[in-house]
């Protein structure tokens, strides 16, 4: 079998609407994440769990999204791709299946940045990581 990260796409996108890069950017720092790949992979991760928590997931079809980094300077995409191929089950279209889980997460973020009154999140590491987790739990992340 001939194993390509991600089936040999070159590219990992974030947001591209004008709204979404701001809090994209306000997220990131917030949360203290010095990379912006770092901030991707996290949505991602909230999205599956997400997944493995109740089932139901919004994913858009399409989502519109710019270029951020070239494939090979994301360190941990063949984590991610296999992530993808097996939690995921999938073979094709891996990397669009990985932009819309990150995109399901952003929104999640976003949910519960509005949830979070103050819009400073002063919690770090664990704390913050437990914090969405209980969002999700809770059933606050559903776009209602």
């Amino acid at each position: 079998m001939n194993y390509e990260v991600f089936e040999g796409k070159g590219t990992v996108r974030k947001p591209r609407k004008k709204e979404d890069q701001e809090f994209f950017e306000r997220a990131k720092g917030q949360l203290g994440f010095s990379e912006e790949i770092d901030l991707v992979t996290f949505c991602v991760a909230i999205a599956f769990y997400k997944k493995s928590e109740d089932g139901n997931i919004e994913l858009h079809d399409k989502v519109s999204l710019k270029e951020m980094a070239k494939m090979y300077s994301f360190e941990k995409s063949k984590l991610y791709d296999l992530l993808v191929l097996n939690f995921l089950d999938t073979k094709e279209g891996r990397l669009e299946l990985f932009e819309k889980y990150f995109y399901a997460g952003f929104e999640i973020l976003q949910r519960w940045f509005s949830e979070n009154e103050s819009g400073v999140i002063t919690n770090t590491g664990l704390e913050r990581i437990c914090e969405i987790c209980d969002f999700i739990t809770a059933g606050k992340d559903n776009n209602d």
